[in-house]
Formats: structure tokens, C-alpha cells, sequence
């Protein structure tokens, strides 16, 4: 049975004691402090709650994990909103890392970066962000924590930051990734049982390969940026959400999920 404890009123991780896992990732909610604000078209909390009702309604996450770009508005109170929000609809454990749209100090009363364990996974968060900054790095410190963090994982582990560790091919979002990714991705690469990166950021699907690591990124909650363009430009797609199942034996099978144009419509 999947368990979460609050301690000081954080969402602070406990262990899971399945053998195998289902993961909802969302990423890049936007969130402002009034939840009516619209931008791009889009009512970003209208629209994650759309997400979560449509996502949950099919299954039932084990774990709900968002990488970063949680807020808009980087404020206590927007926090608490998408805190409360998910929590309406989710009540086992939730691993949330900061994008470079969020402010940590409004995070941290809310939030703590633990891995979520289990007995055949180990889910790790990494944070990639630097405040002021719209491409990511990974600090020093960051970096000796995930090395030791990875030293004592036995488990498969699959590992989730904001910012894309490789190129997606779309050449103003490349320019955003991890600027030290050439570090991080060699101590994944050192450590076998590190099966897949994920992450959001550039709000859209794509599925990348490192020799034997596989990385992928997910659709924001909220608007879409082109593929098929070097420059910035939107896109007609809905927003959307990932599905993992991690299973026992270290594989995964993965798929991304749209809101259809019916359920958009409303929302925007």
C-alpha cells in the first residue's frame, strides 16, 4: 500500500512497498495566484484540473509526480492551490521538483525533495533549476547528492528534473537545456540500474535516447510549443499528461495522454 506523511505540513515521502508502480507525471501547470487568469488561451488552473479529472478517471496513480514550472505566480499561495488541487484527487505520495519559473523559498514550506522508494524502484528528484535563469544546471552540491544518492540505490530508479538533459530538436528550446547535462548524464550512465530521465520544460512530447538511458519529456498541463519550428510559436495540441508503468523487472512502458477537444472546450 502506497503512504504519505505530513510532517510540518510538507509533503515529505514515505516508503512504498509495491513491487511495480503507476506514475502520472504532469509538468509546466503555470499556475497564477488567481485561478481565473487566463494566458495564451488558456485558463491554466481550469486546465489542470481538467487533466487531473480526465487522468484520474481512466486510473489510479500510484505516485503523481510534477517537474517544475508549477507557478506562474511563484507565491506561497499558488503553491498551496496546486497542492490542495492535486491533493483533491491524489492522496498517496507526490514528488515535486522546481522549474525555472518557480521561486524555491515559496516552495520549501510546501514541498521537500526526497526520492520516493520502493521495493523495485526508487523515484529521484534532481533540480535542475537556477533562480533568475531560464536554462537549467545542477549545482555542485546537487550533483554530490544524486552520486551518493545513487550509490546507495539497489532499486531501478528513474530519475525526474525540470530541464531536458539533451537535444529535442527545436533550436530555441535546445538553448534551455542543463548546461552541465554532459556531468549529470555521465553519473547516470555509471550507475546501471538508472532507467530513464524525465522532465517538462519545453511543453511537448518527445522521446530521446543516450546510449542505454532513456529520456523523456511530457506535455504541459497547459499551452503547447511548436515542434516543427526553431522559434517560439504555440501549438493546436491540448494539454496533455504522461502515464509510467514501472515494473518489477526494470522495464517501463510509457504513453502520453490529451485532453480531447471536447474536454478543452470550456476550459480556455
Amino acid at each position: 500500500m502506497l503512504e504519505w506523511t505530513p510532517t510540518n505540513n510538507k509533503e515529505v515521502l514515505t516508503t512504498v512497498i509495491e513491487s511495480e508502480c503507476t506514475v502520472l507525471h504532469i509538468t509546466d501547470c503555470h499556475l497564477f495566484e488567481d485561478t481565473k487568469v487566463v494566458k495564451n488561451g488558456v485558463n491554466p488552473f481550469a486546465s489542470l484540473g481538467a487533466v487531473l479529472t480526465a487522468a484520474c478517471a481512466a486510473k489510479t496513480p500510484d505516485v503523481v509526480v510534477a517537474s517544475g514550472d508549477i507557478a506562474h505566480d511563484p507565491v506561497p499561495t499558488t503553491y498551496r492551490v496546486f497542492c490542495d488541487l492535486v491533493r483533491s484527487f491524489h492522496e498517496g505520495p507526490f514528488l515535486v521538483v522546481p522549474g525555472n519559473h518557480d521561486i524555491w523559498d515559496s516552495m520549501q514550506p510546501i514541498f521537500e525533495l526526497h526520492p520516493v522508494e520502493f521495493s523495485s524502484w526508487t523515484i529521484v528528484p534532481l533540480d535542475t533549476h537556477v533562480e533568475g535563469l531560464v536554462s537549467g544546471e545542477v549545482s555542485y552540491e546537487t550533483i554530490l547528492w544524486l552520486r551518493e544518492c545513487l550509490e546507495r540505490t539497489k532499486e531501478n530508479v528513474i530519475v525526474v528534473g525540470h530541464h531536458p538533459l539533451v537535444d529535442i530538436g527545436v533550436a530555441w528550446l535546445d538553448a534551455h537545456q542543463v548546461q552541465n547535462a554532459t556531468d549529470v548524464l555521465s553519473i547516470l550512465q555509471m550507475h546501471q540500474n538508472v532507467q530513464a530521465y524525465i522532465c517538462g520544460h519545453v511543453h511537448l512530447e518527445s522521446s530521446k535516447q543516450h546510449n542505454r538511458l532513456k529520456l523523456w519529456t511530457t506535455p504541459s498541463t497547459c499551452w503547447q510549443f511548436a515542434n516543427d519550428i526553431d522559434t517560439f510559436a504555440l501549438s493546436p495540441l491540448t494539454p496533455g499528461w504522461r502515464w509510467l508503468e514501472l515494473h518489477a523487472d526494470g522495464t517501463i512502458d510509457t504513453r502520453v495522454e490529451r485532453l480531447s477537444e471536447s474536454q478543452v472546450a470550456g476550459i480556455s
